[in-house]
């Protein structure tokens, strides 16, 4: 795929992410986690960058842009979800060393996806502002209407 084609399927992926966060904000508890706040980035395998902030509050937007954009980075250099590359490497079943990341560079927090493209390319999607099952389940859910694969280990 072409850079272009790769950057097309990230704007797609986020306009099917904004379609679900209406839902998602009306779950109280997910509207409380970021006070309806949140925000999608998706890294394509051309290494472009994608996305966009959902709310009204500067510094909270920024807050949840800031925790997603660590997600997809972690996921675009690891080639695992959040959450699962943590639980991966503190069970001695992952060494972090190859990867560069240092524990404290972690970003721990799930939400970080790993989304094949259709030639099974990786591109890194993840959002934040929500429970952390939400912030997984809006990326998988935009993911499947595309007809992308996330990727398991």
């Amino acid at each position: 795929m072409t850079p272009e084609q790769h950057a097309s399927i990230a704007r797609k992926l986020i306009d099917e992410v904004a379609a679900l966060v209406p839902e998602y904000l009306a779950d109280p508890i997910d509207f409380g986690m970021s006070n309806g706040n949140g925000a999608v980035i998706v890294i394509d395998p051309s290494g472009g960058i994608a996305g966009r902030m959902f709310g009204t509050d500067r510094d909270a937007t920024r807050a949840t842009f800031g925790n997603a954009t660590r997600k997809a980075i972690q996921v675009r250099v690891t080639g695992y979800a959040t959450g699962r590359f943590e639980e991966l490497v503190f069970s001695g079943r992952l060494d972090p060393h190859q990867f560069g990341i240092e524990h404290p560079d972690f970003i721990g927090w799930t939400g970080g996806v790993p989304v094949l493209t259709e030639d099974g390319e990786l591109m890194a999607a993840a959002f934040s502002g929500f429970r952390g099952t939400s912030d997984v389940a809006i990326i998988e859910r935009a993911a499947a209407k595309l007809g992308l694969r996330v990727k398991k280990d």
